[in-house]
């Protein structure tokens, strides 16, 4: 284990687990589809506790994209009444409407990650427009300028560097718009000067930003290092993304235990399935077995997606209607502040068709 990990210190009133074996398989009981499950329920065989969700099923069959002009109403979503745990009574929507740290983490790259923290940022950006940032803390080899076609004059060694840091005002000159309306901190350009940034700094802006923006996207470096890490204690949401691949898979589960064990897990947690399809041999339920934890999003592998990557123009900023776009928005309908208000004890359950 890295000696950055056996630094970490739990946060407080957080609990270790020491029985948990990330070598060892994890099984949830995938037949009870109680929708009044108890959250809280303790695990006797100690596993990683962690609120329980419907689990999702992709479709037995895969067609092709539809064209853009097809009927894609039925597609996008499939709404069912879930229990959820609902805020506490007298809680106001500005007590909700907190600024929200969300870590977009994986173990291991090449699973999607920089394109679902790019459409993330767009989506929230068209609710809380000039109110999101999104960093790219992947220190040496971060594409996200490359996702969203700019070609910026600050990156992220300069915004750590010198006053800037120390100026908020001087801070916001420094970043990059992006013509969604939102913000965004471009990696270095070179894995050398990259390699400069600390955790530290990066932990530094990560909470100057947060005193000066609704929602912090940070789009980490692939595994538990020291920058990612530093995200991950500073985050309210971990937003944690594997493929159908068996090295993802059980390089999530391994992940999600260590962060249970050193007590840095985010609050909240969002287990976001990446190119979901069935050549691979596997299905969610599959997936959720290996992890122990359920999947709360999935999203169908498509080439619409892969288009709009290379074209450095995010799904949801082009505005194109696929079966992977409403997957993307009910990922970003959960960082909704005012959700769980209007809706009391009740939300949507997503389901890819």
């Amino acid at each position: 284990m890295p000696a950055s990990i056996r630094r970490s210190r739990p946060k407080p009133g957080v609990q270790r687990n020491p029985d948990v074996d990330p070598d060892v398989d994890i099984d949830i009981d995938n037949d009870n589809d109680n929708d009044n499950d108890n959250d809280n329920d303790n695990d006797p065989e100690g596993h990683v506790a962690v609120p329980t969700a419907p689990r999702l099923e992709l479709v037995p069959e895969l067609a092709p994209d539809p064209e853009p002009e097809a009927d894609l109403e039925a597609e996008d979503e499939v709404e069912a009444e879930v229990e959820v745990e609902s805020p506490a009574e007298g809680t106001s929507p500005a007590a909700v409407a907190r600024n929200r740290v969300i870590a977009v983490v994986s173990a291991k790259g090449g699973v999607g990650k920089t394109t679902i923290a790019t459409n993330l940022a767009v989506g929230l950006a068209q609710d809380s427009p000039l109110g999101v940032v999104l960093i790219d803390a992947d220190m040496q080899f971060g594409d996200v300028a490359t996702a969203l076609s700019l070609a910026p004059s600050r990156t992220l060694p300069d915004l750590v560097s010198g006053v800037v840091p120390n100026d908020t005002m001087v801070l916001k000159t420094y970043l990059t718009p992006h013509p969604s309306g939102f913000y965004v901190v471009c990696g270095a350009e070179t894995p050398d000067e990259g390699d400069r940034v600390t955790g530290d700094q990066l932990a530094n802006l990560i909470a100057q930003l947060a005193t000066a923006f609704q929602y912090v996207i940070i789009d980490t470096s692939p595994g538990l290092g020291d920058h990612a890490l530093a995200a991950i204690e500073l985050a309210t949401d971990a937003v944690m993304v594997c493929d159908m691949s068996v090295p993802s898979i059980r390089g999530l589960r391994k992940e999600l235990s260590i962060l249970a064990d050193i007590g840095i897990m985010p609050a909240s947690r969002h287990v976001v399935l990446n190119f979901g399809d069935h050549s691979s041999g596997m299905s969610v339920r599959d997936v959720e077995q290996t992890i122990g934890v359920p999947v709360d999003i999935a999203i169908r592998r498509s080439n619409r997606v892969a288009l709009s990557t290379n074209r450095g123009l995010p799904l949801l900023a082009e505005g194109a209607r696929s079966p992977a776009t409403g997957a993307f928005k009910a990922l970003v309908r959960r960082f909704d502040p005012t959700a769980s208000l209007k809706a009391g004890r009740r939300h949507r359950r997503v389901v890819v068709s």
